[in-house]
């Protein structure tokens, strides 16, 4: 049986100083309780070594909440996978809600960017849901179908390994809703 996971992204919430004093929390608070789940704590960009530093990596895995589709260049304000890796993170959020919606990330933009996380030694935290009018309309599952389909599906079986499929329906984030399992 797989283990559970239960991962929280800071967003764009939380200044370095706040970050440091909860990871110091949650050091603590997982080492004296253990939880029987993987947990993981993804941060922005320029928290992530400072925190790497910090937290337990025996007890608590770290993930960049997005990295960019390209491998270098000349690409401002944009964080490279291999970027990404070399701060100490193990994980990095692809295909977030809030992504595909104001940042316009199509299927191939995430591919693209799951290849380059798997290349640089990242696991995907790879994020699918529906929206509430498509839930609605009873296209839940062609919708999460073809976010997969057309981001992860031409992994191999060795590749997949290294990606953890989150649904988040869209319509029970930060709306009191909750989704049955």
């Amino acid at each position: 049986m797989r283990k559970k996971i239960v991962a929280g992204n800071w967003k764009m919430n939380k200044t370095l100083q706040e970050g440091i004093a909860l990871a110091e929390e949650l050091n603590q608070v997982l080492a004296a309780d253990k939880p029987n789940c993987d947990v993981i704590i993804g941060t922005p960009f320029i928290h992530l070594a400072k925190i790497s530093d910090i937290i337990d990596h025996k007890v608590i895995g770290l993930s960049a909440e997005n990295c960019a589709d390209k491998e270098s260049g000349a690409y401002t304000g944009e964080v490279s996978a291999a970027m990404v890796k070399s701060t100490g993170a193990e994980y990095v959020i692809l295909g977030h809600s809030e992504r595909r919606e104001y940042y316009h990330e199509t299927y191939e933009i995430l591919k693209e960017k799951v290849l380059l996380a798997l290349a640089n030694g990242l696991k995907v935290i790879f994020c699918i849901g529906e929206s509430l009018d498509e839930r609605e309309k009873g296209i839940q599952n062609q919708i999460v179908k073809a976010e997969l389909e057309g981001s992860v599906f031409n992994l191999s079986a060795d590749e997949f390994k290294n990606i953890t499929i989150a649904y988040e329906p869209i319509w029970a984030i930060g709306t009191g809703k909750t989704a049955t399992a």
